[in-house]
């Protein structure tokens, strides 16, 4: 006879897992299509700043989007596929509540796997959460860059100001060895 029952699971316990490597990172985004994986509300706002200020330092040969929106299935996942083909490396972002965090997460390392270097972006209060979920999944050297929670009460001048204050960090995160 067997008894049903619940398996209670810790869900910041601590699991031993072996790092997988991340994919090589490129020395600059000159001459590389970047890709915008986007899902939060307003989020896009913050790409476009951001698009912009790469396209007036380097020369990009192209900007492909994605929505992040999940389940995928059908267009969706169709438009994802196609994403994770034509982009040289990509921004994947926002990770603003505790379901898109891991997802977002979930996007860099399946891009991460498939060959495109990626810098995630995630809400200073969800670190934590990405950065387990990061962990869990095989990646603890995920290039992650945090982004104040309420970027979508941001006005569009305090949004470009937030892509100029985080550009820096952001380039450095894509281009840095993965030894650094």
């Amino acid at each position: 006879m067997t008894s049903a029952g619940l398996l209670v699971v810790d869900p910041v316990a601590h699991r031993l897992s072996t790092p997988l490597p991340l994919i090589e990172r490129p020395g600059s985004p000159d001459g590389l299509v970047m890709g915008l994986r986007e899902f939060w509300f307003n989020y896009d706002r913050f790409t476009r700043s951001f698009e912009v200020l790469l396209k007036s330092r380097y020369k990009v040969a192209g900007v492909a989007r994605v929505d992040g929106t999940h389940p995928r299935t059908g267009r969706v996942l169709d438009a994802w596929l196609q994403f994770n083909r034509s982009v040289d490396w990509a921004l994947v972002g926002f990770g603003g509540c505790g379901g898109c965090a891991p997802w977002a997460v979930k996007d860099a390392v399946e891009l991460e796997d498939n060959g495109v270097p990626t810098v995630t972006l995630i809400s200073v209060d969800l670190e934590g959460v990405a950065r387990r979920t990061a962990e869990s999944l095989g990646h603890p050297q995920l290039r992650i860059v945090t982004l104040p929670h309420y970027i979508d009460d941001m006005s569009d001048e305090e949004i470009g100001s937030l892509a100029a204050s985080t550009f820096g960090q952001i380039i450095d995160a894509l281009v840095r060895p993965i030894d650094g």
